[in-house]
């Protein structure tokens, strides 16, 4: 009967107490690219290739990866497009780069450029508005380590970015207090190349999983729940809707 007494009042006390939901890591979503074997695009409908001798690889962090040879491969997504003055970008590596300023995701010939990868100092940056003083210019972001898996990110807003590296269980972050105004991102999309500097430079040399952009900048909570549980649990219809006349405003 105590036990019994003591199971009722267990149940009870589950049903008063809220449950706190974890955070709707679908809202703002406007790109992601599993790379599970293909370049499909869950969500932006903007499917991307293979360049350049990069091959599928079943040895990913999240199912498969993209595996690229360090001097000629990458991954190509064509028409993307999105105008926004926030911004999340996101992507699993395993690897190193192979000059400075090496790209992990980069969009370029387009109205404006945008950036993250590595700086001459192995730290992670970003290019916001082509201002390099203040953007690709600021090496204070965390380090980025080397042959291990690592989740880059980089969340920007109008006051401030800060740039985020998970790896080995640990976030680490760093800020950059520099305003942020909108931006119009509509260049070729490139993951694990930066083809600002020539065909032969820039390029990451290892594995690619896993590419995330959001409209929006994600908290440090969401890039924690990102980092350890992914989008893998979502389903793709469960989405939220956005058409591309609305992304592009």
């Amino acid at each position: 009967m105590r036990k019994l007494l003591s199971l009722f009042t267990f149940l009870i006390f589950c049903l008063l107490v809220p449950v706190v939901n974890s955070a709707d890591l679908t809202s703002g979503l406007v790109g992601h690219w599993p790379l599970d074997g293909n370049a499909k695009a869950e969500v932006s409908g903007k499917d991307g290739k293979l360049v350049g001798g990069a091959e599928w690889g079943n040895d990913g962090k999240i199912k498969g990866a993209v595996k690229l040879n360090g001097t000629t491969g990458f991954v190509e997504v064509s028409g993307f497009a999105v105008t926004t003055t926030t911004i999340t970008c996101v992507a699993w590596i395993k690897g190193w780069r192979q000059s400075a300023w090496t790209g992990i995701v980069a969009s370029r010939g387009g109205t404006k450029s945008f950036w993250m990868g590595f700086t001459d100092q192995d730290t992670l940056s970003y290019v916001w508005n082509d201002d390099s003083d203040k953007t690709w210019g600021w090496r204070q972001g965390p380090k980025i380590p080397q042959d291990q898996w690592a989740m880059t990110a980089v969340a920007i807003e109008a006051t401030k970015a800060t740039a985020y590296i998970y790896s080995a269980d640990k976030l680490v972050q760093e800020e950059n207090k520099i305003a942020h105004i909108e931006q119009k991102i509509d260049g070729r999309l490139t993951f694990g190349w930066d083809s600002c500097c020539g065909d032969n430079v820039r390029h990451f040399l290892g594995l690619i999983d896993d590419v995330i952009i959001y409209d929006r900048t994600l908290s440090k909570d969401e890039i924690l729940q990102l980092a350890k549980g992914g989008l893998a649990g979502v389903e793709p219809d469960a989405f939220v809707t956005t058409t591309w006349a609305e992304i592009k405003k």
